[in-house]
């Protein structure tokens, strides 16, 4: 809320003292303008002067009113004024508008409803990943934090429309429904997919149960973090090297190497010539290591005969050298 909403009104009771005793002193007492406007200063202000003219009794009755009610309005206002300073609203005001005027600027986004330890963790990495980000959570304390980092969010009902909205959700490019619950989760997934039929939605599920739930309710991909926690440790038990290799490409500090995908858009150059037309490995040093096609299908173990079709996507290994020459390759607006 705007602060200075908390004066206008005693400001606007002030200025009718201020105008009423003004006129008061020139109709009643007979004075100029400049004299009954530096009786009135003196009087708010209590400095103690002498009074500029002798006053009948009706002009002390007028002073009387003005000392009681404007005075105590004064330092009503005034006290307004410290405390809302002592309190920081000013500052939080400023950066809320800031906010306000980033997230309209905002498109292509992820929101993360639900800043617990997954949605921390889910934060961490866009951050790595300059990938810009709107959170939007139930807890206050969660303000304070966000705040600090410049992050843009909203305390509110998740599941709201309105705060899906005021999050960018019509520009948003995906949503992270990752709240600790999964009744939240389900009623956020479903809410944005009626907003944004074509939003990418990933949702958290701590039931297995849940799962197809959510994919009912319109989330693109479920995510169990117990499942994924529990074969994790498996695989690093029977298999811990290719493990250790498969973080060392997916990390997103990892500057060495890296994994990224590349969707082919309408105006790409690469479209209909396949991986010997282009020699991939020869000119950009990267690999391409498999292929989605527009229907679904993964091609696992694309050889030199694979061609890149429209709306097919590219999963790439190599080093951000690497990774940006195929981009450049591939001549679109990705």
């Amino acid at each position: 809320m705007n602060p200075f909403k908390r004066i206008i009104t005693p400001l606007i009771i002030l200025f009718l003292i201020i105008t009423g005793s003004i006129i008061s002193y020139i109709m009643l007492e007979h004075w100029s303008f400049l004299d009954a406007l530096y009786m009135v200063i003196i009087t708010l202000f209590s400095v103690g002067f002498m009074e500029v003219h002798e006053l009948s009794s009706l002009g002390r009755m007028i002073t009387m009113g003005l000392i009681v009610f404007g005075v105590g309005t004064v330092a009503y206002t005034v006290g307004q004024l410290v405390e809302m300073m002592v309190e920081g609203q000013f500052e939080k005001y400023r950066r809320r508008r800031e906010m306000e005027k980033k997230v309209a600027e905002m498109k292509d986004h992820y929101i993360i409803c639900g800043f617990g330890r997954v949605g921390h963790q889910v934060a961490n990495e866009f951050e790595l990943e300059r990938v810009p980000y709107f959170v939007i959570d139930s807890k206050p304390e969660t303000a304070e934090q966000l705040e600090l980092k410049g992050v843009p969010f909203i305390i509110g009902d998740m599941s709201s429309d309105e705060v899906l909205q005021s999050a960018g959700i019509l520009t948003a490019k995906g949503l992270i429904a990752c709240a600790d619950s999964d009744t939240a989760n389900v009623f956020v997934t479903l809410s944005a997919r009626v907003i944004n039929p074509k939003l990418k939605i990933i949702a958290r599920a701590s039931n297995v149960a849940t799962e197809t739930k959510l994919k009912k309710a319109g989330a693109n991909s479920v995510i169990s973090p117990y499942y994924i926690a529990g074969n994790r440790i498996a695989s690093m038990a029977i298999r811990p090297i290719a493990v250790d290799f498969l973080d060392t490409v997916t990390r997103s500090e990892n500057v060495e190497l890296m994994l990224q995908e590349y969707f082919i858009s309408a105006n790409s150059r690469i479209i209909g010539k396949s991986l010997s037309d282009l020699e991939v490995k020869k000119k950009t040093g990267a690999m391409v290591l498999a292929i989605k096609h527009v229907n679904g299908k993964f091609n696992f173990q694309p050889t030199a005969s694979s061609v890149i079709e429209k709306d097919d996507v590219l999963v790439a290994l190599g080093t951000i050298e690497q990774l940006k020459l195929l981009k450049k390759m591939m001549g679109n607006d990705q």
